[in-house]
């Protein structure tokens, strides 16, 4: 290879500790990726909309697509990168009722509930010798920030949830010969959620005869927080069959976080909440623990130059998110019984076409395609998983500003197919919060931009 450059009453109770509260710390979609993935972690990889990112090493960004992208390095060099995620989305929710059949009452009309984030990255490459080559990659391949307001008529299903990683990616590569290189990187990931949620105490105390107590009218609410650290590893290759073609495999191992925090309620002004507290020991402020399965992830990719001026690339990747069929959220009270929120969701397929276009030495072009599946099954989608298959169109520029730095200006859009939400009391650890249905639809423009060093 040419260095060229991640029973009774007291029952009843038990059911609903955590009825809304303790839903998935994950279980909301972020409106950019599948699932609560990421790919923005290089804005030239964007530009083709991840099209060859496997098969490419002709800066450090690469290496969170593959690590073997390390071995493209001729000496030193550094990229940098900021992706902008400026996010629409709308729910119409047509019924919405308590787990009594009342009216839940509240807005059913939600804007800007998928929020807008920054996703930065950093790749660090050094050659040591003719074979071997050792890095760092940080990005932040998971996250998600969603936010309904305290009043709206699904509060019982969604409020706030965010999630934030970072992922420290240290590697090394090797190339027994110049058309054959192999990568390895330790994942060192960090990831930090936090989900708040409405309880409607109001149905809770009717359903065990406490005085007063009125079905809608009455909320109490949850705060769940937590943190945690997690190892992983990737493995990947990057062949050269030929000159002008690269061929590139990646594998990125499941990881298993186990969130730890407080869990902390407000209760209610009529003193609904409080009245169960003391029968059962319930809606007390303790500490709990959520374990959350991410996926592992097979990229594949390849290039082709057709000529001094042009080259085609093509991307399939693979997502395990049948990994991800549900969460339980462990409380240390032992009044409050585990929470289960059933995900059920399934694998899922990524694939882009793209190409480049090299004008002169110092401007290049890229353009891409992509179609992305969403891993969320109808049956159990909620307001928390707005998600459904979304198509990428991409375009940028790379700009050689000296002989030591390029620029990387790209721009998305990515458009989501409007999806329904029905969900009822029969699905398990839906029963105590009611039944909603609606329709979600969203739309995101990406922009991305990054600074690539080379020592040489």
């Amino acid at each position: 290879m040419k260095h060229k450059g991640w029973t009774g009453s007291r029952v009843k109770l038990r059911r609903v500790v955590s009825f809304g509260t303790l839903v998935a710390v994950l279980g909301a979609a972020p409106a950019w990726g599948a699932g609560f993935g990421l790919k923005e972690h290089s804005a030239d990889a964007m530009a083709a909309a991840y099209a060859g990112a496997a098969a490419t090493d002709r800066d450090a960004g690469y290496m969170a697509y593959n690590p073997a992208a390390l071995a493209g390095v001729v000496s030193d060099d550094m990229s940098a990168d900021m992706v902008v995620i400026l996010s629409g989305s709308k729910g119409n929710y047509t019924s919405a009722t308590t787990s009594a059949g009342t009216p839940a009452g509240g807005s059913p009309v939600e804007r800007g509930f998928i929020s807008d984030a920054l996703v930065p990255a950093l790749g660090l490459r050094h050659r040591v010798s003719n074979k071997i080559a050792i890095g760092l990659e940080i990005s932040a391949p998971w996250g998600l920030k969603t936010d309904f307001p305290s009043t709206w008529a699904g509060r019982y299903y969604a409020q706030k949830t965010q999630l934030l990683t970072i992922n420290i990616a240290p590697a090394v590569s090797y190339q027994p010969t110049d058309t054959l290189a192999f990568g390895a990187a330790l994942q060192v990931e960090f990831a930090q959620g936090l989900l708040t949620s409405a309880i409607d105490t109001g149905t809770l105390g009717m359903l065990n005869g406490i005085p007063g107590s009125v079905p809608g009218a009455q909320d109490s609410f949850a705060r769940l927080s937590g943190k945690s650290w997690t190892l992983g590893y990737s493995l990947g290759a990057i062949w050269r069959p030929a000159a002008g073609v690269a061929v590139g495999v990646a594998y990125r191992s499941s990881m298993q976080h186990d969130l730890k925090g407080p869990l902390t309620f407000t209760l209610d002004s009529a003193g609904v909440g409080a009245a169960i507290r003391a029968f059962t020991g319930a809606f007390a402020n303790t500490r709990q623990t959520t374990p959350v399965t991410i996926p592992d992830v097979i990229t594949s990719g390849a290039r082709m130059d057709f000529s001094d001026a042009w080259s085609g690339m093509i991307e399939i990747d693979w997502t395990h998110w049948s990994r991800f069929r549900g969460i339980t959220v462990l409380a240390d009270n032992p009044a409050q019984p585990p929470d289960v929120t059933t995900m059920r969701w399934h694998d899922t397929l990524f694939g882009s076409i793209g190409f480049e276009y090299r004008a002169d030495a110092d401007w290049s072009f890229r353009a891409g395609a992509a179609y992305d599946e969403s891993p969320v099954p109808d049956a159990t989608r909620e307001p928390r998983i707005p998600d459904s298959d979304r198509i990428w169109i991409s375009a940028g520029v790379r700009h050689r500003l000296g002989a030591h730095l390029d620029l990387d200006i790209t721009a998305s859009r990515l458009f989501f197919r409007k999806s329904d939400v029905a969900i009822t009391p029969a699905i398990p650890g839906a029963a105590l919060r009611g039944s909603l249905s609606g329709s979600t639809e969203a739309y995101v423009n990406v922009v991305g931009f990054g600074l690539n060093w080379r020592a040489n």
